[in-house]
């Protein structure tokens, strides 16, 4: 039986390891380089784990992708962590620094935040998770829409108002590097601007950092920025939800942070990708899977104690064994004593002088029977025992009408004995 049911137990490990598991992932736009980096993610989990299907989907950005996962449309989210919410949201990843950019004609006369009083602006759509960052930027700076001339829409939308002339600055959040930004610079002969007071603005904001841009990021020569530009920065994160598997996040981790060069060659800034901070210190609480692959290496429960649990093992089968004994010795005398008074009540059948005796025998054999089937009932005797006292009552059975049979034949003889002897009265009598 522990065999079976440990074979059971293996088998359903077994099954649960191995059978296929869907993930939807809500990436944000696709020109964006978190649903690039969520491409290059599902490309490579493929190959490693092919039991793993995710599927990569097109969304408006973090705070549409942050209303799916709470919602629990998909498994799987990239969010800024200045806007990751929700109670069921955990932490899988931190992917790379996404920073505050904003790109300027080069003839906007736009050098300072200072200088976007009274100048159109391009910013992503109402309600995006970009929209919400870039007010909450410009009321630092006591920047209103008063004093903004701003124009919403989708990144192809407001890459075309800037190259057509029809607004003088762009707002976006994107790794520096960024391949659309380059593009836009290389159009409009534009540039970045600082944004600096980062450390003050972190205040307000905890999931903000000071970043840069990286001198000549966007051109080598001239370099374009021309220096280490002074920005804001905010984490781009990889959540799942809590329900996740843990098997299953701790194989996306290993992929992260196993097989990186392989996401590297396809997505560059893959090489960026960071564990969150193993004392728990994060915005968002760590997903369990992540915690089991940081603890994959270490000996599990059972090993580091195989002594004592041995020990306890040996001590509980001797345990059950002694008791299995004693249960058995004890159901062997319970049998023994039964099987005594069917022997007995055998022999007082065949040697019964009368019928009143062999009455009170078949009496006997019926309330015995009574018990036996009560005690079976009630689980004392089981269906191997039950057999064969029905066994040894047909033998009981078989004795008590053998006797009757003995018993009838002695009374017709006895009979017959008498009808003789008058018959031989009368004859002398005559």
């Amino acid at each position: 039986t522990i065999a079976l049911l440990g074979l059971a137990l293996a088998g359903l490990w077994h099954w649960h390891a191995s059978r296929e598991h869907t993930l939807l992932v809500a990436a944000g736009q696709k020109s964006s380089q978190a649903f690039q980096l969520a491409e290059a993610l599902r490309s490579v989990i493929s190959r490693h784990y092919p039991e793993i299907k995710m599927e990569v989907f097109e969304t408006r950005g973090s705070l549409h992708n942050a209303k799916l996962l709470d919602e629990g449309v998909v498994q799987l989210a990239t969010l800024q962590a200045d806007q990751a919410t929700g109670t069921s949201a955990r932490l899988l990843a931190e992917l790379y620094p996404d920073t505050f950019q904003i790109v300027v004609r080069g003839d906007s006369g736009i050098s300072t935040i200072s200088d976007l009083i009274g100048k159109r602006i391009a910013l992503p759509p109402e309600k995006s998770g970009e929209y919400e960052a870039f007010w909450s930027l410009a009321n630092y700076y006591s920047l209103t829409k008063e004093s903004l001339r701003e124009f919403t829409g989708t990144e192809r939308t407001t890459d075309w108002l800037l190259m057509n002339g029809d607004v003088d600055a762009l707002f976006r959040i994107r790794a520096p590097g960024d391949a659309s930004i380059l593009r836009l610079i290389q159009n409009v002969d534009g540039r970045v601007i600082p944004i600096p007071q980062a450390a003050a603005l972190q205040l307000r904001h905890p999931a903000l950092e000071a970043g840069s841009i990286p001198q000549g990021s966007y051109k080598g020569r001239p370099a374009i920025p021309g220096s280490n530009e002074q920005t804001i920065s905010v984490r781009q994160l990889l959540l799942a939800r809590e329900q996740v598997s843990p098997n299953v996040v701790a194989k996306i981790a290993s992929v992260l942070f196993e097989h990186r060069r392989e996401l590297m060659e396809l997505v560059p800034i893959a090489g960026q990708i960071a564990t969150p901070d193993a004392s728990g210190q994060t915005l968002v609480p760590i997903h369990a899977g992540v915690r089991a692959f940081w603890d994959r290496d270490k000996p599990s429960f059972i090993q580091e104690n195989a002594e004592p649990i041995a020990l306890m093992i040996t001590i509980a089968i001797v345990t059950a064994s002694a008791y299995l004994q004693l249960a058995n010795r004890r159901r062997k005398k319970v049998m023994d004593a039964y099987n005594s008074e069917l022997i007995t009540l055998s022999q007082r059948a065949r040697s019964a002088p009368n019928f009143e005796v062999l009455d009170e025998c078949n009496s006997k054999l019926a309330e015995f029977v009574g018990r036996i089937v009560h005690e079976t009932e009630r689980g004392r005797i089981n269906t191997a025992e039950f057999t064969l006292f029905n066994f040894t009552y047909n033998a009981v059975e078989d004795a008590i009408k053998d006797r009757g049979f003995q018993l009838e034949r002695e009374r017709r003889s006895l009979s017959g004995g008498a009808f003789d002897r008058m018959t031989s009265k009368r004859t002398t009598g005559d």
